[in-house]
């Protein structure tokens, strides 16, 4: 009981060091005008502006496919008329599911993109690997990347879009960094919110010692419920509007909410950081990475370590450090989320065929 104690501790104090040796020397991202007319705050305290992105997501097609090792995954996807710009896969964050990007769906689809996204295995609406379904965990990582390539291959290609751009956050970014090393070609460039690209060396080796074969809840992680916390404790948004609304989705369809990441799922990721970093020279693919100020969910200097390897192999790629943000960019303050996301736009439309 003592060494449990003592380890759990070690992997504590591990946590709260790497998180506070995480700064990176990217250029600040600037302030920029809402161009594309993007959703703010104040359109959300608007029945008819929320109706309006309630809509456009009932419209959307969806399914379920047959994933990696038969596991069913949750799909959707909304297609624009020609002409169209293009085509944007979203590739989701842990805990995270469709439902929750209604928001950022609308901006994209309303500003001319085609848009795809699936709810990846164990969370969402997807298929879970074991019985309890609030637990985070998945058997091996490059599942996700199996699921996404069967996704795109089926759904995506087949539409025949001019342009295909990829978005990728925090988990959905080291899934959408792998898509890149393993399948070149298939977008024309890629976009990175706050991607999960390590922990931090010295977490990956004590979760690796804590890894046993019973799925159980890592360090400070637990049940979606139990997990819950106030906007002032919260560590993903500075909007407190596009928090309680994440909230209130969950709570309205609880069949796709998520808790806790096991030390399973933490160790699995570890190891594909590995892979990542070994297969850095593969990427192709014009890359733009965002790095938030106040990151507390992954590690900011696995940011500044990827974009420093790219650049010495003459890749093309830019990354910016916002200010005053919190880990979800894409929920974050008004200032900050169109500063991203129009950034992300103008990125896009420098490498449109």
């Amino acid at each position: 009981m003592m060494k449990r104690i003592f380890k759990h501790l070690i992997f504590s104090l591990i946590v709260i060091f790497l998180a506070s040796c995480s700064h990176n020397a990217f250029p600040e991202l600037g302030q920029t005008g809402n161009k594309y007319n993007l959703t703010t705050k104040s359109l959300l305290m608007k029945v008819g502006h929320t109706q309006s992105i309630d809509s456009l997501y009932d419209t959307g097609v969806d399914g379920y496919f047959n994933g990696a090792n038969d596991v069913k995954i949750y799909y959707k996807y909304f297609l624009r008329d020609k002409p169209e710009k293009g085509a944007i896969v979203i590739s989701t964050g842990r805990t995270e599911a469709a439902v929750k990007y209604k928001e950022v769906i609308f901006d994209l689809f309303n500003n001319g993109y085609s848009v795809y996204i699936h709810d990846h295995r164990g969370q969402g609406f997807s298929g879970r690997m074991i019985a309890d379904a609030d637990m985070g965990y998945v058997d091996e990582f490059r599942y996700y990347v199996d699921d996404m390539k069967y996704y795109i291959d089926n759904f995506v290609v087949p539409h025949n879009h001019k342009n295909t751009f990829l978005l990728a956050h925090s988990m959905g970014g080291a899934i959408g960094v792998t898509f890149l090393e393993e399948y070149p070609g298939y977008f024309n460039a890629a976009a990175f919110s706050s991607p999960m690209l390590g922990f931090g060396f010295a977490n990956c080796l004590v979760i690796g010692l804590l890894t046993g074969d019973k799925p159980k809840y890592a360090m400070g992680h637990t049940n979606y419920d139990d997990g819950l916390v106030s906007f002032k404790e919260n560590t993903l948004t500075g909007c407190e509007v596009r928090y309680n609304r994440m909230n209130q989705i969950f709570k309205e369809e609880p069949e796709a909410r998520l808790g806790g990441a096991t030390y399973k799922w933490a160790n699995k990721s570890c190891k594909q950081f590995d892979v990542i970093f070994d297969d850095i020279s593969k990427i192709e693919t014009p890359v733009i990475l965002f790095s938030a100020q106040d990151e507390e969910i992954v590690s900011s200097s696995a940011h500044n370590e990827f974009i420093n390897k790219l650049n010495s192999l003459n890749k093309d790629v830019k990354a910016y450090l916002v200010n005053d943000a919190k880990h979800e960019l894409l929920i974050e303050k008004d200032e900050i989320r169109i500063a991203v996301l129009t950034t992300v736009l103008d990125f896009y439309e420098g490498y449109e065929s």
